[in-house]
């Protein structure tokens, strides 16, 4: 599991969630849980298939934003990627004996940090038509154990 994190001033958080559910439907993601309460939003999506599973392709997404009115914390967290390659790309090599098991890593690896960059930049996009004059966002940064 992947980690981003940013942090967000001065933003209407309701309509930014709003946003955010539009888009990862639009990359037709499935939405499988929303959870709503006091100053906390979150938004869980999932995209694959049992051939994506095996290769590692999955793309799990969830989106938390929690915080008080005025500054709030926005963690995106991207599944089956990055770390997580090493063992789906290893049951593809043994299902494949080793054929395409390679490029499939390298292909996931780049399609996460593609996601990743094109939902930052979206984000930003997005501030700059619902936020106000005063909305910032800090630059994204990865969140370790």
């Amino acid at each position: 599991m992947r980690q981003e994190h940013v942090t967000l001033q001065e933003v209407d958080v309701s309509q930014l969630y709003d946003q955010i559910k539009k888009y990862l439907k639009d990359l037709k993601l499935d939405i499988i849980h929303e959870g709503k309460e006091d100053n906390y939003w979150d938004i869980k999506a999932h995209k694959g298939t049992l051939g994506s599973v095996v290769i590692g392709n999955v793309r799990d997404v969830e989106v938390m934003i929690s915080g008080t009115q005025g500054n709030y914390d926005l963690v995106l967290r991207t599944g089956a990627w990055g770390k997580d390659i090493v063992v789906p790309t290893a049951i593809a090599g043994v299902l494949t004996a080793g054929v395409a098991a390679i490029p499939a890593a390298a292909v996931s690896t780049y399609r996460a940090h593609s996601f990743e960059k094109k939902f930052w930049d979206f984000i930003k996009s997005t501030l700059s038509e619902i936020g106000s004059a005063k909305a910032t966002m800090s630059e994204p940064v990865v969140v370790t154990h």
